[in-house]
């Protein structure tokens, strides 16, 4: 990390709870100085920043804003309020944003933060994390060189977690690593009407589906109410299979060995090798978020896009529409009425 590069520069958050926090953290590995901090509960920042200047403390967004001389903006509100906080930090001149998932709760008011941001020349990320992940790179790089063949299905399970709370991370990591856009999708929202910890206002229920993407390959999806268990995502090619289970830092790779690769598919029963793959490091929110902060300030390619930021919540909105429908197929670009359906994720 080059952080003579981005030391000094200012940076306010808005919004101080736990990910809030975690963009401060962020900053200051970065040696990025945080100087404006706003929050509805002020005596969450004295709390967790007892010497942080007084002055630098805003109960209301507009005013922090108004007199912030930051290079750089975090909103880490809840998601109804991003789109508006992202257009008002645009229209106010900050030069960067960066913006928690998801970018808006509606396809209409996401395509009126990137218009927003064009026409301001603010540079806007959305921290979709793995896109900053060396283990995710690599794992991109291997797949390319057809390490398990032609992927062909990518699967993701989490005990009891909303589609647009955490899936979403997973319907941009599957943009990442396959390269293909979705086509298609089928979803089933659970209706265990569990209440969202973090506020009645909040709706988003986890669910089921199946999104098939442009290149042949499926994406499915499971984050029902029936479980309670850790998350895992599985890669499967033509022979051979990826297991990543993030939070015990655990990477499987099998496959079978290049003599074996021509034999039938239907010869599933194939021996497959351990490739071995060490993990550079272990899944840390910080560090990650510190590698998105430092490349909007220092005019690098921007990895996860307003646009990519787009994409992942319009696979969301796809599978409330299919639902919507009695859970028929919804084709990709969504149009019409689910432009304006509104997912109020937290």
């Amino acid at each position: 990390m080059r952080e003579n590069s981005v030391a000094g520069m200012k940076a306010a958050i808005i919004g101080f709870g736990g990910m809030g926090q975690r963009h401060y953290q962020a900053y200051r590995k970065n040696r990025i100085d945080v100087t404006a901090i706003c929050d509805w509960d002020n005596n969450k920042v004295r709390e967790v920043i007892p010497q942080f200047p007084r002055e630098g403390i805003f109960s209301r967004y507009q005013d922090l804003l108004e007199g912030t001389d930051a290079e750089i903006v975090s909103v880490v509100t809840n998601g109804p309020t991003h789109a508006g906080i992202t257009m008002a930090a645009a229209k106010a001149g900050i030069a960067n944003v960066l913006c928690e998932k998801p970018m808006a709760t509606n396809l209409g008011d996401a395509t009126r933060v990137i218009d927003v941001c064009e026409k301001a020349g603010t540079r806007l990320c959305v921290n979709h994390i793995r896109r900053w992940s060396s283990n995710y790179h690599r794992l991109r790089d291997l797949l390319r060189s057809g390490i398990i063949g032609e992927p062909r299905h990518y699967y993701f399970s989490c005990g009891s977690t909303g589609l647009g709370n955490f899936a979403i991370h997973f319907f941009d990591t599957i943009r990442f690593l396959s390269g293909s856009e979705p086509s298609q999708a089928v979803g089933f929202l659970d209706r265990t009407g569990t209440l969202n910890p973090r506020g009645s206002q909040f709706v988003d229920p986890g669910g089921y589906g199946i999104i098939s993407l442009e290149n042949g390959a499926r994406f499915f999806v499971d984050t029902m109410e029936d479980t309670g268990v850790q998350y895992t995502f599985q890669i499967v090619g033509t022979f051979g299979r990826i297991l990543i289970d993030e939070l015990n830092d655990e990477w499987r790779i099998r496959a079978r060995d290049e003599s074996a690769q021509a034999l039938p598919l239907t010869r599933y029963g194939t021996d497959m090798g351990e490739i071995p793959f060490a993990s550079d490091a272990r899944f840390d929110i910080v560090d990650l978020t510190a590698k998105a902060q430092q490349e909007l300030v220092t005019g690098e390619a921007i990895s996860a896009t307003d646009r990519d930021g787009y994409r992942s919540l319009e696979m969301v909105i796809a599978l409330h529409a299919s639902d919507a429908r009695g859970n028929v197929p919804v084709k990709f670009p969504l149009a019409g009425e689910d432009l304006a359906r509104d997912v109020p994720i937290g």
